[in-house]
């Protein structure tokens, strides 16, 4: 069992908004460190909206028969292609496998019914500077209830592909989302008791 959380070592003297979009808050905070010495900027990136136990975002592994969907997407910020699951944000008047569904659909044009939503756990995305909490889940036997369409930044083309080749493309270092990352092995440790 891990030992209790210590205090923690730095103070937050203040906290600044200093950007803001639709979707996100960015902060400078003022951190004293034990020794005293000063950060005044420390960044911190939050989504805006979040669910009463933190979470902010959801991320969907689609299995569809024996095949995983996966997104391919052009990434700005890193001007590189990925290979993804569908993911996004949370609203703030929904459960997370309502906010899963809604998403695995707009992104995917799939539907799975919440009996088939697989929870795979939580993780905290780049915690050193993002204030965000993303669940994870495996959705059952999707069904495909429109053509893909597109229509978020950079999606361009889904594509289903068997857990050998899923494998292969991350050693290839095809798939490098975090959110694929860690669901697909989640999934690949419990799928054969499900």
């Amino acid at each position: 069992m891990p030992s209790p959380n210590p205090k923690p070592p730095l103070q937050k003297k203040s906290r600044n908004l200093v950007a803001e979009n639709s979707k996100f808050d960015l902060f400078f905070d003022h951190l004293v460190l034990p020794d005293g010495e000063s950060i005044p900027n420390f960044l911190v990136v939050s989504p805006k909206k979040r669910m009463e136990d933190g979470t902010t975002g959801v991320a969907i592994l689609p299995v569809l028969n024996d095949s995983i969907a996966l997104i391919r997407v052009y990434r700005h910020a890193i001007e590189e292609w990925s290979w993804e699951i569908p993911r996004g944000f949370v609203e703030s008047n929904e459960t997370f496998q309502e906010g899963a569904q809604r998403e695995l659909l707009e992104e995917t044009g799939m539907a799975c019914p919440i009996p088939n939503l697989v929870p795979l756990g939580n993780f905290r995305p780049d915690a050193g500077i993002l204030n965000a909490k993303v669940q994870l889940v495996a959705a059952l036997h999707c069904e495909i209830r429109q053509p893909f369409a597109p229509n978020e930044t950079g999606h361009v083309e889904l594509k289903t592909v068997s857990s050998k080749e899923i494998h292969d493309w991350i050693n290839r270092g095809d798939i490098h989302d975090p959110s694929t990352l860690i669901a697909f092995y989640r999934y690949e440790r419990i799928k054969q008791t499900l």
